[in-house]
């Protein structure tokens, strides 16, 4: 939690930024930069191999 919060604080000052949480038991994107956020129930082996494929 300690890593994830100054990310989620970036995240929310820089007007560009996009968050993006990658986790197959608990990807979360906290309610103040959920317009700016995505979260991916997924291992993340599978995600980088779909993106690698195109999908």
């Amino acid at each position: 939690m300690f890593i994830k919060e100054p990310f989620w604080e970036m995240t929310n000052s820089l007007p560009s930024a996009s968050y993006i949480s990658v986790n197959p038991n608990d990807a979360v994107v906290p309610g103040k930069i959920e317009e700016k956020g995505l979260a991916i129930n997924e291992d993340i082996a599978r995600v980088l191999q779909d993106v690698l494929k195109g999908k």
